[in-house]
C-alpha cells in the first residue's frame, strides 16, 4: 500500500507541475505587429530638437520592408484591418486598395473619408502642402500640419503623410537649393517637435518633372541627403528624357525607399529601362495612378478642371460613360507589361487634385477605372498591385497623440480678399507670399479674424 500511495503521489506531483506555467511563457498573449513594420507616433511623443543632423537618426522611421506575418485570404482578420468596399462592379478586382499617390490638402477630410469607405481604400499615403514652422498654438484644422494631425487623430493608422511646400513645381524651382532644403528641414523638425519623429514618412510629391535641372542635381540630391538623414522615403516625379538620372539616384541612396509615378508618355518612352531597374533595386517602387489610368489623349481628370465646379463634374461623367471601355482597355495595355515584369514593385493609387474630382460622381467613376484595370492584370498579381505591396514597404498609418489641440475651423467662412490683403500688409509679405515666415504670420492673422485662408492647391 505505501509503494501504491506513493507511486500516485509522484503521479500527481507531475501532473500539477506539468500544468504549471513557466516564467518564460507568457499568461497572456500580446498583439504581434507586422515584422518589420515601422513604429507609428506613439500616444504621448516626446518633443524633438528642431535640429536634424545626418548623425542624429535615433528614433526616425526606418524605410524597410514591412512583411505580412501571415498569407491571410482576402476576408479573414489580419494584423490589420482592411476596408472592403460597398461599391463593386462585374468583372472587376472588388477587393481592398491602398493609395500612395494621394494630393489631398484642400478638400474635405470627412466626406474624403467617406470617399475612401465607399471605395475600400484602407490606407493611403497623402502628399499634405505643409509651409513653414508650425507651432503647437497655431494648428488649424484645414491646412497645414493641423490639418493632417486633425485627420489622423479621428482616423488614426490609416493615413501615411508625406509632405512638401505646396508650391508648384515650376514655381518652386527658383528657391531650389538650399533655400528649399532649408524650408523642408525646419518644417520636419519644427513637425516632429509636435507629433513626435515617426508621424512624417516622406517627403513628397517632389516634382522633379517641372525643373530644368537634372533628376540628380546637387540641388535635387539635397533633398534625399535629408530624407536619408531622417530615414524616411522619397517620392519625385521622373520623365523619360532623365530615366538615367534615376538610376544614378536610387544608385546613390540603397537605404532610402523611392516612389514614382510618371506620365503615361514617359512612362512608354522609358518601360524597358524602368522595368530593368524595379527588378535591380530594391528600394525603387512605381505608382499606377487612376488619374493617369483615365487617359485617352491626355489625363482627362486635369483636362476638364475648371472654375465652374458642377461643369466639369458633368463634362467628365459625359466623357467617361462614353469611353470607359477605350480607357479601360489602353490602361491595361500600358500597364500590363510593368506589372507582369515586376508584380511586386507596382503599387496604385489616384493622384487626384482638381477639387472637382472629389464629387463622389467623379472619384467613384476614377476608382472604378482603376479596379477594372487591375482586372485585367494576372490573378496573383492583382491582391499585391492594389494593396499587398504598399502595405509591405509603408505600412499601416501614422497616431497622432489625442492631446495636441488642432483649431477646429470647419465652421469658420473663408477670408475675404480684402482681410488676406490687409493680413498679408500686416505681415510684411506684400512682395512674397512664398516665404514661410509671411506664410505663418498670415496663419495666426486668419486665425485672429476666425477665417480659413485656403490656398489652391497645385495638380500638376
Amino acid at each position: 500500500m505505501k509503494k501504491e500511495a506513493m507511486v500516485l503521489s509522484l503521479t500527481l506531483l507531475l501532473l500539477i507541475l506539468s500544468c504549471t506555467p513557466t516564467e518564460d511563457i507568457p499568461a497572456q498573449k500580446e498583439a504581434v505587429p507586422l515584422e518589420g513594420q515601422k513604429e507609428s507616433s506613439t500616444s504621448n511623443p516626446q518633443p524633438k530638437s528642431n535640429d536634424i543632423p545626418a548623425e542624429s537618426k535615433e528614433g526616425a522611421t526606418a524605410p524597410q520592408e514591412i512583411v505580412e506575418t501571415t498569407k491571410t485570404p482576402v476576408g479573414k482578420q489580419e494584423e490589420f484591418d482592411l476596408i472592403f468596399p460597398t461599391l463593386t462592379y462585374d468583372g472587376a478586382y472588388n477587393g481592398p486598395l491602398y493609395g500612395t499617390s494621394e494630393q489631398v490638402g484642400t478638400t474635405s477630410m470627412s466626406s474624403y473619408f467617406q470617399n475612401l469607405d465607399r471605395n475600400g481604400i484602407s490606407f493611403f499615403i497623402g502628399m499634405f502642402p505643409i509651409f513653414g514652422e508650425p507651432k503647437i498654438d497655431s494648428l488649424v484644422s484645414h491646412q497645414g500640419l493641423g490639418y493632417v494631425i486633425d485627420a489622423v487623430q479621428k482616423k488614426p493608422l490609416r493615413i501615411i503623410p508625406f509632405f512638401n511646400p505646396g508650391i508648384g513645381g515650376e514655381e518652386v524651382e527658383k528657391y531650389l537649393g538650399g533655400t528649399l532644403v532649408e524650408w523642408y528641414t525646419k518644417t520636419l523638425a519644427a513637425s516632429r517637435t509636435i507629433t513626435g519623429s515617426s508621424f512624417i514618412r516622406g517627403l513628397g510629391e517632389v516634382e522633379t518633372h517641372e525643373w530644368t535641372v537634372r533628376h540628380n542635381d546637387q540641388k535635387v540630391l539635397q533633398l534625399v541627403d535629408l530624407a536619408q538623414a531622417n530615414q524616411i522615403n522619397f517620392m519625385f516625379h521622373p520623365v523619360a528624357e532623365k530615366i538615367g538620372d534615376v538610376k544614378k539616384m536610387i544608385e546613390a541612396y540603397p537605404q532610402t525607399i523611392f516612389l514614382i509615378h510618371m506620365y503615361r508618355e514617359d512612362l512608354a518612352k522609358s518601360q524597358n529601362e524602368l522595368i530593368a531597374l524595379l527588378k535591380e533595386h530594391d528600394n525603387f517602387y512605381f505608382s499606377i495612378d487612376a488619374a493617369h489610368i483615365l487617359h485617352i489623349d491626355g489625363d482627362v481628370i486635369y483636362e476638364f478642371d475648371s472654375a465652374d465646379k458642377n461643369a466639369a463634374i458633368k463634362k467628365f461623367v459625359s466623357y467617361y460613360d462614353s469611353n470607359e471601355k477605350i480607357m479601360i482597355n489602353n490602361a491595361i495595355n500600358a500597364y500590363k507589361p510593368l506589372v507582369d515584369a515586376v508584380p511586386e514593385k507596382v503599387t496604385w493609387g489616384t493622384e487626384i487634385g482638381p477639387e472637382y474630382a472629389f464629387d463622389p460622381e467623379v472619384f467613384d467613376r476614377a476608382v472604378k477605372a482603376s479596379r477594372l484595370v487591375i482586372a485585367g492584370f494576372a490573378a496573383d498579381s492583382q491582391e499585391a498591385v492594389a494593396y499587398r505591396n504598399a502595405l509591405r514597404v509603408f505600412g499601416t498609418g501614422v497616431q497622432a497623440d489625442t492631446n495636441i489641440k488642432v483649431i477646429d475651423t470647419s465652421a469658420w467662412p473663408e477670408c475675404t480678399a480684402d482681410k488676406i490683403s490687409n493680413c498679408d500688409e500686416n505681415c510684411g509679405n506684400a512682395g512674397d507670399e512664398n516665404l514661410p515666415d509671411a506664410d505663418d504670420c498670415l496663419v495666426k492673422c486668419t486665425i485672429e479674424l476666425e477665417c480659413r485662408e485656403v490656398p489652391e492647391m497645385d495638380v500638376g
